[in-house]
């Protein structure tokens, strides 16, 4: 991890030819936290840093409120005051697990208060910029971590996204009865499940399309890209919803034969491959309106203009928990090592596993060094084969036949589950 320090630095003080080399430099991190428990009752935590530019984990740190030798010892005194004796002396020679007495859920506040406080010390850098979910109290806890600098928050383009589809449910679980038009909400060609997901990806892609690359972006780059976003936003809206006058309803889509708007590139080209019949009727819009308004506030958006997410967090956490599943018990001891196991694999793959052995002095064999290779040619093939445009669309179309299946079936089958209604 200290490598990935050093990278990050080097990446910084690339883009930022005036900086020192020496200075502490302002970086941007993705945090999340996971437990080896589900429900929020886990007896161990782990919270990892992981830097945006460069995606390498810089720090992690495991939280435990069970020390095994302390309960194992409980068990076999005879009184309270040997315990006491005998514990006082364990605490002494830090043996003791236990680095954490509050609550579950406060792991990860904590978690990320140890992190901010030593970043300093660890890469001699100042975590400025937080990519985070919102999920706990992190971010409070470490806003005024840096005396005279205040840490940033940054959304995940990922979480903001499903905002939208998530919006788009409740306004279709709270409209009961029929619309203005006489009729309902749901339906053939109006705000279906397939519909909503479409309007989710458009507003993720609207997002993403205008975000910025750079590590300290001027205030008027982070202007323009936040006006952009917010007119692609506005767009999707008037674009999915019918209108008589078809150059009003497409007025803020892009131009030209590039428009990712059929409308505007049969104006560009003279071709008529737009089709009006897919859009939502015109009573939706006064009833959409205030959903892409809200989700398309200016601090929100600036929150997105680094376009990062929290997708390695998730990567990491799930590597740590297939070298010790959550449905079985395991000791701070075991995760410390999963967790180490998990950032070697995370940062050079399983060849990390061939540099640790000649660490410990057991020189790796012929055929441990191919196995890994060949381990690690096949995620890279698997992973080329996934971020390819074809699979992406192969896997959108499967999606989006799934849930107009599942709409079919619930719309003959009527209501057959709900709480409380038989």
């Amino acid at each position: 991890m200290r490598s990935a320090g050093q990278r990050v630095r080097a990446h910084i003080l690339k883009e930022n030819g005036e900086l020192n080399s020496d200075d502490v430099l302002d970086a941007a991190v993705s945090f999340d936290g996971t437990w080896a428990k589900r429900g929020f009752t886990s007896l161990t935590g782990v919270v990892f840093t992981i830097a945006v530019d460069t995606g390498e984990v810089l720090d992690y740190h495991v939280l435990s409120k069970e020390c095994r030798k302390c309960s194992l010892k409980k068990s076999q005194c005879q009184s309270d005051e040997e315990f006491v004796e005998w514990q006082t002396e364990h605490l002494a020679l830090n043996q003791c697990d236990v680095n954490f007495n509050g609550s579950s859920p406060a792991m990860e506040a904590e978690g990320a208060t140890v992190l901010w406080n030593r970043s300093i010390q660890r890469h001699n850098l100042r975590y400025r910029w937080m990519v985070s979910d919102g999920d706990s109290k992190a971010f409070n806890a470490v806003e005024n971590m840096y005396d005279g600098y205040k840490v940033e928050k940054l959304d995940c383009v990922g979480h903001v996204q499903k905002r939208m589809g998530k919006h788009l449910m409740n306004v279709k679980a709270t409209t009961k009865g029929k619309l203005a038009d006489g009729k309902p909400i749901g339906g053939k060609g109006r705000l279906t499940e397939g519909r909503i997901k479409r309007l989710q990806k458009y507003y993720g892609l609207a997002i993403r399309q205008n975000t910025l690359s750079k590590a300290n972006p001027t205030e008027r780059e982070v202007n323009v890209s936040v006006y952009t976003m917010k007119k692609n936003i506005i767009a999707i809206l008037h674009h999915s919803v019918h209108s008589p006058d078809p150059a009003k309803q497409h007025r803020f889509c892009p131009v030209g034969e590039s428009s990712w708007c059929r409308w505007q590139q049969d104006t560009a080209t003279g071709t008529s491959t737009y089709d009006a019949e897919d859009c939502l009727p015109e009573v939706f819009f006064d009833l959409l309106h205030p959903t892409f308004m809200t989700l398309s506030e200016t601090k929100l958006l600036e929150r997105c203009v680094r376009g990062a997410t929290q997708n390695r967090n998730e990567c990491i956490n799930s590597m740590v928990w297939v070298r010790c599943p959550k449905h079985k018990h395991h000791g701070v001891k075991v995760i410390r090592c999963a967790v180490a196991s998990a950032v070697c694999h995370f940062h050079n793959g399983a060849a990390s596993r061939v540099s640790v052995m000649n660490r410990l002095s057991i020189p790796a064999g012929m055929f441990t060094k191919k196995a890994s290779e060949k381990k690690d040619k096949r995620r890279l093939k698997k992973s080329d084969l996934q971020a390819s445009a074809k699979e992406k669309k192969r896997r959108q179309g499967m999606q989006l036949l799934r849930t107009r299946r599942e709409e079919a079936l619930r719309e003959a089958e009527g209501i057959t589950y709900e709480a409380g209604s038989f």
